[in-house]
């Protein structure tokens, strides 16, 4: 692990902008957008990366305003005059690259135009290349994406001053250790690293001891807080067969509030989305299996507060920043102990509070009780009270012009109806499938 010889000590309180070294052309950047004082960690990062040369390790949670403590001295180094890629930023999904980029173009609104480029799979890479070819001072890349380009020699990493990996757990639990290591490797020598993670997991520790150099600079904001201590830890026990039913309770009660929900699977939650349609609370599902522009209309949906509720795996949801939430519901508890981080900390950004909530059964509540021993914190009960719908069910049938000749059988009719129209399983009954058409029951609820 790197020393943390020097560090500056110094705290949030007593520092401005000015005070950090931001330039004033920046600074009426972000007074623009309301940003006028430091958090934590820009205290600590700016002042060093205007002044040193020495490799940087930050290790803080989401919604410290990690992003800006990189930007903004970055920035300020950048040589305009020169038409070459200075600085390089490393980031695990498109969505925390675009939210990167636009970072470096609001920040620099006023100062001799800096070129920030965002490149990631996913989209045509012949248009990145198009775009590369102009003057180009800031690079934001996925790591798969960049070794592609590299490959294609569509980018140069020659003259580079600055290497930024950001969400550096994050990278490595997508499973790009291997591009990271690649990367690195080809990067000259005389190049500033910085690693900015939430988790130190051994593929990190194993990257700050290969590539940073031994003298690295150390941050750790809240280092001693795995999770965030603003955010309220809250659990429902839902009874089998209406866990929808709780959800839509809980749902209501946060009318005008949002917050992202977090399913295990990609069908998970787009049925979700599917059954949550029409409710109260308007919601959308970001899955894997969206394209790039189905992915981005739902974020602009969600962002600009036309979707209360984003539904979401946790795959899909990585590297995402999305300001104000209110609340993180799990409905799907999960698979490892750095999600539950991830998931909530998505809530509580910036100073404010938020909650996170679990829906359990009463056979999960160890899986509850293990959290909370793993990150010390304290789940408390919600109490819900949902009223079941006791109208005796009359079955109503469908009828579909799909069948034998569409390559569906009785088995996959169901499948297909659970994941597309969000039914339940044992509720489709009495299913026909003939050559050109197709018939089953459902309740009329």
């Amino acid at each position: 692990m790197p020393h943390k010889n020097g560090k500056i000590k110094l705290t949030q309180q007593q520092m401005t902008f000015t005070e950090l070294g931001i330039s004033d052309e920046i600074i009426r950047a972000l007074d623009e957008h309301k940003i006028t004082e430091p958090t934590e960690i820009q205290v600590q990062a700016i002042p060093h990366i205007n002044e040193s040369d020495r490799d940087l390790v930050a290790i803080a949670q989401t919604g410290t305003g990690k992003t800006a403590a990189f930007c903004l001295p970055v920035l300020q180094q950048i040589d305009t005059t020169k038409p070459q890629i200075q600085a390089l930023v490393l980031v695990p999904t498109r969505e925390l690259g675009q939210q990167v980029a636009r970072e470096f173009f609001l920040f620099s609104k006023y100062m001799p135009r800096v070129f920030t480029e965002c490149v990631y799979g996913g989209s045509p890479i012949e248009e990145q290349i198009k775009k590369l070819q102009r003057s180009t001072h800031v690079v934001v890349a996925t790591p798969g994406r960049l070794l592609d380009l590299l490959d294609r020699k569509a980018l140069s990493l020659d003259h580079i001053r600055y290497l930024i990996l950001d969400e550096a757990d994050e990278m490595m639990s997508m499973g790009f250790k291997t591009d990271i290591d690649e990367v690195l490797r080809s990067c000259r020598h005389k190049v500033q690293k910085m690693l900015f993670t939430a988790t130190l997991p051994a593929d990190v520790t194993q990257i700050i001891s290969t590539y940073i150099g031994s003298d690295a600079y150390e941050i750790r904001v809240n280092a001693d807080e795995k999770i965030n201590e603003k955010i309220k830890h809250r659990f429902v026990i839902y009874e089998k067969g209406l866990k929808l039913e709780y959800l839509k309770t809980l749902l209501a009660d946060r009318r005008g509030q949002r917050g992202i929900l977090f399913c295990r699977t990609k069908i998970a939650a787009k049925r979700l989305a599917k059954q949550l349609a029409g409710f109260v609370v308007t919601a959308d599902a970001l899955h894997g299996n969206l394209n790039q522009e189905a992915r981005e209309k739902v974020l602009r949906g969600f962002r600009k507060e036309r979707i209360d509720l984003l539904i979401a795996t946790d795959i899909a949801a990585r590297g995402l920043d999305v300001k104000d939430l209110d609340y993180v519901i799990h409905y799907h508890l999960p698979e490892q102990t750095d999600y539950y981080t991830h998931r909530s900390g998505r809530t509580a950004r910036a100073g404010k509070t938020g909650v996170s909530i679990c829906l359990v059964k009463m056979e999960e509540m160890a899986e509850l009780n293990a959290l909370e021993s793993e990150l010390g914190i304290r789940f408390s009960a919600i109490a819900l009270e949902i009223e079941p719908d006791t109208t005796p069910v009359q079955p109503i049938t469908v009828y579909m012009n799909m069948g034998l000749n569409q390559d569906f059988d009785s088995g996959s009719l169901r499948e297909y109806l659970v994941e597309e129209a969000g039914l339940n399983m044992a509720d489709i009954t009495n299913v026909q499938v003939d050559d050109e058409q197709s018939q089953f029951d459902i309740p009329d609820k």
